[in-house]
C-alpha cells in the first residue's frame, strides 16, 4: 500500500484468483471513462455486437465493435475456419456498418495485423492511415477507416 493509502494491483487473464477483481475493475474504469467521455464529448461508447451462428446455435463468427460519436470501431471480426472464404466476413461487417448508421455513423475505424486480414479490409473499401512495425516481433499492426457516408 502507498503512504496514500492506495493499492494498486495487477491482475492477469486466465488466473482463477484474478477473475472477480478484473471484472469489478473493469466495470469501473470504464465506468469513470464513461462519464469523463461524456462531459467532454457528449457521447458514451455503445457496444454493437453481430453473431453468426451454426445449425447447432454455435457461435461461428462474428463481428464486435462500438459506436462513439459518429465513428464505429471494430474491435474484433472473426469467422470459423470451415466457413471463410464464402462471403460471412463480409455479411458479418455489413450488418455491423449498417447497423451503425442507422444509429448515426458516418465513419469506422479498425485494426488488423499483418498475418490477418488487411486485404479483406481493403477489398470492403477501407484505406491504411498508420502501421506500427514489429507488432509483435516480425509482424505488423495496420490501422484502416473508411468513410461510410
Amino acid at each position: 500500500m502507498s503512504k496514500d493509502g492506495l493499492l494498486f494491483q495487477i491482475c492477469r487473464e486466465r488466473v482463477a484468483d484474478d477473475e472477480k477483481s478484473i471484472e469489478e475493475g473493469w466495470k469501473a474504469v470504464e465506468a469513470g471513462l464513461n462519464s469523463f467521455n461524456e462531459i467532454k464529448a457528449h457521447t458514451i461508447p455503445n457496444g454493437i455486437y453481430v453473431f453468426m451462428r451454426d445449425k447447432q446455435n454455435r457461435v461461428v463468427g462474428g463481428a464486435i465493435g462500438y459506436t462513439f460519436g459518429d465513428w464505429l470501431h471494430v474491435n474484433l471480426l472473426w469467422v470459423d475456419e470451415s466457413f471463410r472464404n464464402k462471403g460471412c466476413g463480409t455479411k458479418l461487417l455489413k450488418m455491423m456498418e449498417n447497423e451503425s448508421v442507422r444509429n448515426g455513423c458516418r465513419h469506422v475505424d479498425l485494426d488488423t495485423l499483418s498475418f490477418q486480414a488487411r486485404p479483406f479490409y481493403e477489398k470492403q473499401g477501407y484505406t491504411l492511415f498508420a502501421t506500427l512495425d514489429n507488432y509483435p516481433e516480425g509482424h505488423r499492426k495496420h490501422f484502416l477507416k473508411k468513410d461510410l457516408l
